[in-house]
């Protein structure tokens, strides 16, 4: 994948796990997230059980309020551990915020989910998906061809795709099931307008977009394949009622990435920190709150039986997130400028 092109920064650890560190400090701060996403409240407990003399207080801030918070902080880092988005991490790494730690079992990561350099590593990651009501629509599509048919008329929605990086990973997405590229977005903008001319499209909102799928307002919704299981199994809606569907054209990949902040005031405590993201108990815990884990564990029986099968998965793929992060700004003002 497109990694950033800094050299790697002098006096950076490399090595593997932290286990056997010496001086490992009583506390490790993460910049986020919060107890309630991704099961981060369970990860925390599991991480303090293991080293009970370690406290690790929750993290308070979101992807962007991380890499404002590293860059304030650069010249006397308060951080030891940053959780960023994927275009967020890339920044941080090409800011020279963070620096190299090759955690335990990375070499387990999916190609295209570790930087070249080791400065972030994918902890967990969402793939595009789609979540269908089946009281609202008669014939669930297995990919964006068939959204090109009229029987979804007023149908189809996802974030708007100029103001939420989720809408825009779904456009992109959209534009390379057409045949387009990173440098070309010409067949997702025709594809749009193709499908706002035929009436397909029923929102296109800049939030709260599960909440009006779950209220029956939008009979299919393009997201995170997370979203839709949420909406499948932690809602009212009756589980029969929501058809999860990964798109076989392609679906891309959205890591969630975490990375030792450069100059931590506590490095050791932050490796061991990394290294339990990666650990089969930190992969299993965010397995069971509906993400990918970054590298391949055995799934609890009730998210077998909940999950989509493996085969399901064949089209999620990676890509170049750091050329992803360079068109991003033209590719959201062709949106606005050019989809009806």
């Amino acid at each position: 994948m497109g990694g950033a092109s800094a050299a790697a920064l002098a006096g950076c650890s490399s090595g593997g796990s932290s286990e056997g560190g010496d001086d490992v400090a009583d506390e490790v701060i993460i910049t986020g997230p919060l107890d309630g996403w991704a099961n981060y409240g369970q990860l925390r407990e599991r991480f303090m059980e293991k080293y009970p003399d370690i406290e690790w207080p929750e993290g308070t801030k979101n992807s962007g309020q991380s890499l404002n918070a590293l860059r304030n902080e650069a010249n006397n880092p308060n951080h030891d551990v940053a959780h960023l988005g994927t275009t967020d991490g890339l920044k941080a790494a090409n800011e020279e915020l963070l620096q190299s730690y090759a955690p335990a079992n990375v070499e387990e990561v999916s190609d295209g989910l570790v930087d070249d350099q080791n400065r972030w590593t994918t902890a967990y990651f969402g793939t595009i998906a789609m979540a269908v009501n089946t009281e609202l629509v008669d014939s669930v599509p297995s990919g964006f061809e068939d959204l090109l048919d009229e029987a979804y008329n007023d149908t189809i929605s996802f974030y708007n795709p100029s103001s939420a990086f989720n809408g825009f990973v779904a456009f992109t997405n959209m534009n390379l099931a057409m045949g387009g590229s990173l440098d070309d977005y010409d067949p997702g903008i025709e594809y749009l307008n193709e499908l706002h001319e035929m009436g397909n499209i029923a929102g296109v909102p800049n939030q709260g977009l599960q909440t009006s799928f779950l209220q029956g307002q939008f009979p299919i919704y393009i997201a995170y394949d997370f979203n839709m299981y949420q909406a499948k199994y932690q809602s009212d809606m009756d589980p029969d009622q929501v058809e999860i569907v990964i798109p076989e054209e392609v679906s891309i990949q959205v890591p969630y990435v975490i990375g030792l902040v450069n100059d931590a005031p506590r490095p050791e405590a932050g490796k061991r920190l990394i290294d339990h993201h990666l650990s089969d108990a930190g992969q299993t815990i965010f397995a069971e709150a509906f993400v990918n884990p970054s590298r391949p564990i055995e799934y609890p029986d009730e998210i077998v039986e909940q999950r989509l099968p493996d085969s399901a998965y064949e089209s999620s793929e990676a890509i170049d997130y750091q050329r992803l992060v360079e068109v991003q700004e033209s590719a959201r003002e062709r949106y606005v400028s050019e989809v009806a």
